[in-house]
Protein backbone atom coordinates (compact mmCIF):
# COMPACT_ATOMS: atom_id res chain seq x y z
CA UNK A 1 0.00 0.00 0.00
CA UNK A 2 2.62 2.48 0.82
CA UNK A 3 4.31 1.41 -2.11
CA UNK A 4 1.45 2.44 -4.36
CA UNK A 5 1.00 5.35 -2.58
CA UNK A 6 4.43 6.42 -3.34
CA UNK A 7 3.79 5.53 -7.15
CA UNK A 8 0.99 7.59 -7.19
CA UNK A 9 2.61 10.93 -5.68
CA UNK A 10 5.63 10.35 -7.73
CA UNK A 11 3.01 10.62 -10.72
CA UNK A 12 1.15 13.80 -9.60
CA UNK A 13 5.26 15.54 -9.34
CA UNK A 14 5.47 14.41 -12.77
CA UNK A 15 3.00 15.35 -14.12
CA UNK A 16 2.47 19.08 -12.53
CA UNK A 17 6.09 19.10 -13.80
CA UNK A 18 5.55 18.09 -17.41
CA UNK A 19 4.28 20.02 -20.34
CA UNK A 20 0.48 20.58 -20.64
CA UNK A 21 -1.20 17.40 -21.96
CA UNK A 22 -3.58 19.88 -23.64
CA UNK A 23 -0.17 21.19 -25.49
CA UNK A 24 0.72 17.59 -26.37
CA UNK A 25 -2.69 16.69 -28.02
CA UNK A 26 -2.82 20.54 -30.10
CA UNK A 27 1.02 19.22 -31.15
CA UNK A 28 -0.01 15.92 -32.01
CA UNK A 29 -3.60 17.41 -34.30
CA UNK A 30 -1.24 19.40 -36.12
CA UNK A 31 0.86 16.74 -37.66
CA UNK A 32 -1.71 13.98 -38.05
CA UNK A 33 -4.08 16.71 -39.96
CA UNK A 34 -7.07 15.48 -40.33
CA UNK A 35 -7.68 12.87 -37.32
CA UNK A 36 -11.89 12.47 -37.80
CA UNK A 37 -11.01 9.26 -38.78
CA UNK A 38 -13.93 6.54 -36.86
CA UNK A 39 -13.07 3.51 -36.74
CA UNK A 40 -9.41 1.37 -36.44
CA UNK A 41 -9.16 -2.21 -37.33
CA UNK A 42 -7.80 -3.72 -34.49
CA UNK A 43 -4.48 -5.64 -34.82
CA UNK A 44 -0.72 -6.58 -33.01
CA UNK A 45 1.91 -4.21 -33.37
CA UNK A 46 5.24 -3.78 -32.19
CA UNK A 47 7.99 -0.97 -31.28
CA UNK A 48 11.84 -1.34 -30.88
CA UNK A 49 13.57 2.17 -30.35
CA UNK A 50 16.43 3.60 -29.05
CA UNK A 51 16.65 6.67 -26.75
CA UNK A 52 18.86 9.49 -25.45
CA UNK A 53 18.26 12.21 -22.78
CA UNK A 54 19.53 15.07 -20.85
CA UNK A 55 18.85 15.71 -16.93
CA UNK A 56 17.07 19.25 -15.71
CA UNK A 57 17.22 18.20 -13.07
CA UNK A 58 19.44 15.34 -10.26
CA UNK A 59 18.58 15.70 -6.42
CA UNK A 60 20.08 14.03 -4.33
CA UNK A 61 18.29 12.75 -1.31
CA UNK A 62 20.46 11.51 2.39
CA UNK A 63 19.93 11.60 5.75
CA UNK A 64 22.50 12.58 8.26
CA UNK A 65 23.57 10.41 11.60
CA UNK A 66 25.42 10.45 15.19
CA UNK A 67 27.99 7.50 15.44
CA UNK A 68 25.65 5.78 17.68
CA UNK A 69 23.43 5.61 15.13
CA UNK A 70 20.64 8.39 16.23
CA UNK A 71 19.43 10.52 13.25
CA UNK A 72 20.37 14.18 13.01
CA UNK A 73 18.66 15.80 10.12
CA UNK A 74 17.77 14.87 6.37
CA UNK A 75 18.78 16.63 3.52
CA UNK A 76 19.05 17.35 -0.16
CA UNK A 77 21.79 18.59 -3.23
CA UNK A 78 21.55 19.38 -6.81
CA UNK A 79 23.92 17.12 -8.67
CA UNK A 80 25.47 17.78 -12.04
CA UNK A 81 22.95 17.43 -14.72
CA UNK A 82 24.56 14.41 -17.05
CA UNK A 83 23.10 12.56 -20.79
CA UNK A 84 21.30 9.04 -19.98
CA UNK A 85 20.57 6.37 -22.79
CA UNK A 86 19.19 3.16 -23.44
CA UNK A 87 16.49 0.80 -25.10
CA UNK A 88 12.92 0.01 -24.74
CA UNK A 89 10.67 -2.37 -26.72
CA UNK A 90 6.47 -2.93 -26.52
CA UNK A 91 4.44 -4.97 -27.84
CA UNK A 92 0.63 -3.46 -27.77
CA UNK A 93 -2.98 -4.03 -28.78
CA UNK A 94 -6.03 -1.51 -28.98
CA UNK A 95 -8.07 -2.00 -26.16
CA UNK A 96 -10.79 1.11 -27.84
CA UNK A 97 -10.84 3.01 -30.81
CA UNK A 98 -8.13 5.04 -31.01
CA UNK A 99 -6.28 3.74 -27.69
CA UNK A 100 -3.69 0.95 -27.40
CA UNK A 101 -1.99 -0.26 -24.28
CA UNK A 102 1.13 -2.31 -24.48
CA UNK A 103 3.29 -3.96 -22.51
CA UNK A 104 7.13 -2.31 -22.10
CA UNK A 105 10.59 -4.06 -21.34
CA UNK A 106 13.91 -1.94 -21.54
CA UNK A 107 17.33 -0.93 -20.15
CA UNK A 108 18.46 2.64 -19.43
CA UNK A 109 21.77 3.91 -17.92
CA UNK A 110 22.13 7.26 -16.16
CA UNK A 111 25.29 9.26 -16.75
CA UNK A 112 25.18 10.92 -13.31
CA UNK A 113 26.57 7.95 -10.47
CA UNK A 114 26.73 5.39 -13.91
CA UNK A 115 23.30 3.80 -12.85
CA UNK A 116 22.30 1.01 -14.91
CA UNK A 117 18.46 -0.40 -15.06
CA UNK A 118 16.08 -3.05 -16.76
CA UNK A 119 12.70 -1.65 -16.96
CA UNK A 120 9.60 -3.61 -16.84
CA UNK A 121 6.30 -1.54 -17.57
CA UNK A 122 3.25 -0.72 -19.58
CA UNK A 123 2.61 2.20 -22.26
CA UNK A 124 -0.41 3.50 -23.52
CA UNK A 125 -1.02 5.50 -26.85
CA UNK A 126 -3.79 7.32 -28.02
CA UNK A 127 -3.87 7.37 -32.03
CA UNK A 128 -4.95 10.18 -33.60
CA UNK A 129 -5.24 8.24 -37.30
CA UNK A 130 -3.81 5.16 -36.98
CA UNK A 131 -1.32 3.08 -35.47
CA UNK A 132 1.45 4.11 -38.26
CA UNK A 133 0.50 7.84 -37.10
CA UNK A 134 1.10 10.03 -34.63
CA UNK A 135 0.20 8.69 -30.86
CA UNK A 136 0.15 10.36 -27.59
CA UNK A 137 1.95 7.90 -25.17
CA UNK A 138 2.36 7.37 -21.20
CA UNK A 139 4.70 4.50 -19.84
CA UNK A 140 4.85 3.88 -16.30
CA UNK A 141 7.58 0.90 -15.12
CA UNK A 142 9.36 -0.75 -12.85
CA UNK A 143 12.83 -0.55 -12.18
CA UNK A 144 15.06 -3.21 -11.56
CA UNK A 145 18.66 -1.93 -10.11
CA UNK A 146 21.77 -3.86 -12.35
CA UNK A 147 23.84 -1.42 -9.95
CA UNK A 148 24.19 -1.99 -6.14
CA UNK A 149 23.50 1.28 -5.87
CA UNK A 150 19.95 1.17 -6.54
CA UNK A 151 17.52 -1.00 -5.24
CA UNK A 152 13.96 -2.03 -7.61
CA UNK A 153 11.33 0.46 -7.34
CA UNK A 154 8.31 1.41 -9.32
CA UNK A 155 8.96 4.60 -10.36
CA UNK A 156 10.03 5.50 -13.50
CA UNK A 157 6.89 8.06 -15.87
CA UNK A 158 7.17 9.07 -19.35
CA UNK A 159 5.02 11.38 -21.07
CA UNK A 160 5.73 11.91 -24.83
CA UNK A 161 4.95 12.15 -28.91
CA UNK A 162 5.69 10.16 -31.50
CA UNK A 163 5.52 10.49 -34.65
CA UNK A 164 6.69 9.16 -38.26
CA UNK A 165 9.34 10.16 -40.28
CA UNK A 166 9.84 7.74 -43.03
CA UNK A 167 6.90 5.41 -43.86
CA UNK A 168 7.34 1.74 -45.60
CA UNK A 169 5.08 -1.35 -46.78
CA UNK A 170 6.70 -3.43 -43.47
CA UNK A 171 7.66 -0.77 -40.88
CA UNK A 172 7.77 2.61 -39.81
CA UNK A 173 10.72 4.67 -38.36
CA UNK A 174 9.46 7.13 -35.54
CA UNK A 175 10.67 10.13 -33.47
CA UNK A 176 9.24 10.02 -30.01
CA UNK A 177 10.37 13.31 -27.70
CA UNK A 178 9.38 12.99 -24.25
CA UNK A 179 9.88 14.27 -20.56
CA UNK A 180 10.97 11.83 -18.33
CA UNK A 181 10.90 11.26 -14.51
CA UNK A 182 13.55 8.63 -12.70
CA UNK A 183 13.08 7.94 -9.02
CA UNK A 184 15.77 5.34 -7.43
CA UNK A 185 15.49 4.25 -4.09
CA UNK A 186 19.67 3.88 -2.82
CA UNK A 187 21.33 1.63 -0.75
CA UNK A 188 21.79 3.54 2.74
CA UNK A 189 25.50 2.87 2.47
CA UNK A 190 25.83 4.86 -0.46
CA UNK A 191 26.90 8.45 0.14
CA UNK A 192 28.08 11.35 -2.87
CA UNK A 193 28.83 14.44 -0.92
CA UNK A 194 31.13 12.70 2.27
CA UNK A 195 29.83 14.37 4.48
CA UNK A 196 29.80 12.84 8.56
CA UNK A 197 27.47 10.51 8.67
CA UNK A 198 25.82 11.00 5.59
CA UNK A 199 23.67 7.75 3.92
CA UNK A 200 21.78 8.04 0.96
CA UNK A 201 18.17 7.87 0.48
CA UNK A 202 17.12 8.23 -2.88
CA UNK A 203 18.06 10.02 -6.34
CA UNK A 204 15.37 11.84 -8.73
CA UNK A 205 16.56 12.43 -12.50
CA UNK A 206 13.96 14.65 -14.44
CA UNK A 207 14.88 15.28 -18.20
CA UNK A 208 13.78 15.93 -21.72
CA UNK A 209 15.13 13.45 -24.06
CA UNK A 210 14.25 11.44 -27.89
CA UNK A 211 14.01 7.99 -29.37
CA UNK A 212 13.84 6.65 -32.78
CA UNK A 213 12.69 3.54 -33.70
CA UNK A 214 10.89 1.47 -35.71
CA UNK A 215 7.10 0.21 -35.80
CA UNK A 216 6.15 -2.97 -36.82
Amino acid sequence: MQRSLLFLILLFSFTTNAQDIGDLFTAGKGIAGNSSQDKIPKRWFSTAEAEFSVNYEVRYDFSRYKTNGDLISGGNAELENKASFGALYSINYPVFNKLSLGAVGGFQYQGQQKISALKLGAIIRYHFINYESVNINLMTAYNVGLSDKIKGDMANVRLGLQFPIVKNYDFNLNLNVFADYNYYMLDENQAFLDEPGERGKSLIYRSYGVSLGFLF
